[in-house]
């Protein structure tokens, strides 16, 4: 489809949501998917964290706790492929 110059969309990005206490937990990603580093916005003893999945300079999966819907945001940009690199996220 790229050939032809048409535009290519992911649909579908596995999203599972967790609740332990009164915090929602959110994991965007395959299941089981290889990852190479572990980065870290926040400290996961805080109330609000993010934790990315890196494999080589890519993000392939997230976790989000404590926000309300960050998750939906990130997970559009890697839908429409303009999630940062892992560079970036450095």
């Amino acid at each position: 489809m790229s050939m032809l110059d048409k535009r290519i969309d992911f649909r579908y990005i596995p999203v599972a949501n967790l609740k332990i206490g009164e915090k929602q937990v959110y994991f965007v990603g395959e299941r089981g998917q290889p990852f190479t580093e572990v980065l870290y916005s926040g400290k996961v003893t805080d109330d609000k964290w993010v934790c990315f999945y890196v494999y080589k300079d890519e993000i392939v999966g997230f976790v989000t706790c404590g926000y309300q819907n960050l998750h939906l945001y990130l997970l559009e940009a890697m839908k429409n492929l303009v999630m940062p690199t892992a560079t970036m996220l450095r």
